[in-house]
């Protein structure tokens, strides 16, 4: 087998697991809105982390549309 052939099929394999989870998500759309979706999603669920481990004992946190407030009782 050559290289060539090798690195297909490595590829061809991460395209095929790529295709099931693409397949998975849910929501109506095209693959790539439904991508765009997913990737937004992650993106916010990022950020959410990252204002939670910035705050000082966060106790729960607000979620709006426009923002997110951390609250702590101390």
């Amino acid at each position: 087998m050559s290289i060539w052939e090798d690195e297909w099929e490595d590829y061809e394999m991460d395209k095929y697991d790529f295709e099931c989870w693409l397949d998975s998500l849910e929501g109506e759309g095209t693959d790539e809105e439904k991508y765009d979706r997913e990737m937004d999603r992650q993106a916010d669920e990022e950020y959410e982390k990252q204002v939670m481990n910035q705050s000082k004992y966060p106790e729960f946190m607000v979620k709006g549309k426009h923002y997110i407030m951390t609250v702590s009782n101390n």
